[in-house]
């Protein structure tokens, strides 16, 4: 299963293709399985699912196997397969191209492997229609917007060097250059930043009316509740301000705002429970069933049923890391003592 080492695998792989574009059962189910056996790997994983739906897909009219031989063929990246001989060419020449190859930036090879994909959809049946902004284009370009739906998440690097885990179900707003005295980012639902270091520049995030100005350090955001905002320090020094109230906080401590009345308290937090979601893990603590189903569906990006529910009361506690919601929901059943069926991107609970 692990074949996949870089974000030109991913996007090379027709079953990794189909899974983004046209998901099953069967699909899920592999790509769970993959996904479980190779953590590693789940950040490049999602920027070339990222890169996938941001294209229109069309089903391809060929077999996928002949437009991966010929791409690998036209990119010279792996052996050819059935062990066909492979024309011999001349060193200095072939050389060269991987000179080339390698000088050419990570993008900028993305940007030609869907390049020749396009082209050989020509040839042999339409895989994507692209939509190209060109370079001179992306430079007039000065906001970016990154979105995750429920089931999704996404990393990040800005262009300062900060690193950023975005939550399912959020949005963030950045510039693509930051200016030369500040930096500042627009969050809406819940991200993790790692901000580098710039003694010149303060880092700001700005969520819904709240300002969390730093330096250099890593805290999490969390304002996924409407009218409530968590803000999780784990390394470094940040203050936290509103028109009417500012704050510091010290590594260990959380500030819960409650936006609607302006006020806010500070207390200590588990960073194993707060950062949980970043490492892949599904935590419930004396959650109530309704909690839990909310948890699951934008966890998983699925919709669930509930059937004989009334009168049920819940205070569930557990610990899920990096497993699928058939794994999740076979170990609650044992504990809840209900049955469950899941079909596409549906499950029923049934009591």
């Amino acid at each position: 299963m692990n074949t996949l080492n870089n974000i030109e695998d991913f996007l090379t792989h027709p079953e990794f293709v189909r899974w983004v574009k046209k998901p099953d059962k069967e699909l899920n189910s592999y790509w769970d399985q993959w996904r479980k056996a190779n953590p590693e790997q789940l950040p490049t994983m999602q920027l070339a699912k990222e890169l996938l739906l941001s294209t229109t897909f069309q089903p391809p009219h060929s077999p996928t196997g002949l437009k991966q031989e010929v791409l690998q063929e036209v990119l010279r990246q792996r052996k050819k397969k059935a062990n066909r001989p492979e024309v011999k060419e001349n060193k200095e020449k072939k050389l060269g191209y991987r000179s080339l190859w390698n000088r050419l930036g990570q993008m900028n090879r993305v940007a030609a492997i869907l390049l020749i994909t396009l082209a050989i959809a020509g040839s042999f049946g339409p895989i994507f229609t692209i939509n190209f902004i060109a370079e001179e284009e992306l430079e007039t370009v000065d906001t970016v917007f990154k979105y995750t739906g429920p089931g999704e998440k996404l990393q990040l690097t800005l262009g300062d060097g900060t690193k950023v885990w975005v939550n399912s179900s959020s949005q963030i707003e950045f510039p693509k250059k930051f200016s030369n005295s500040e930096r500042i980012v627009y969050l809406k639902g819940e991200a993790y930043f790692e901000v580098k270091r710039d003694s010149l520049r303060p880092f700001k995030v700005s969520t819904n009316g709240l300002t969390t100005i730093v330096l250099g350090t890593s805290f999490n955001i969390n304002a996924k509740v409407p009218g409530n905002i968590k803000v999780s320090l784990v390394s470094g020094k940040v203050k936290v301000s509103t028109s009417l109230t500012q704050t510091s906080l010290s590594p260990g401590e959380m500030l819960n705002y409650n936006s609607a009345k302006g006020t806010y308290d500070v207390k200590v937090f588990d960073a194993n429970d707060i950062l949980a979601w970043k490492e892949g893990i599904l935590k419930f603590h004396k959650s109530t069933l309704p909690q839990v189903k909310a948890a699951l569906e934008e966890w998983f990006g699925v919709k669930i049923k509930l059937q004989n529910a009334e009168g049920i009361v819940w205070e569930f506690s557990g610990t899920y890391p990096q497993q699928t919601l058939e794994e999740v929901l076979e170990s609650m059943s044992y504990i809840k003592g209900f049955d469950y069926r899941i079909k596409d991107k549906e499950a029923i609970i049934k009591f």
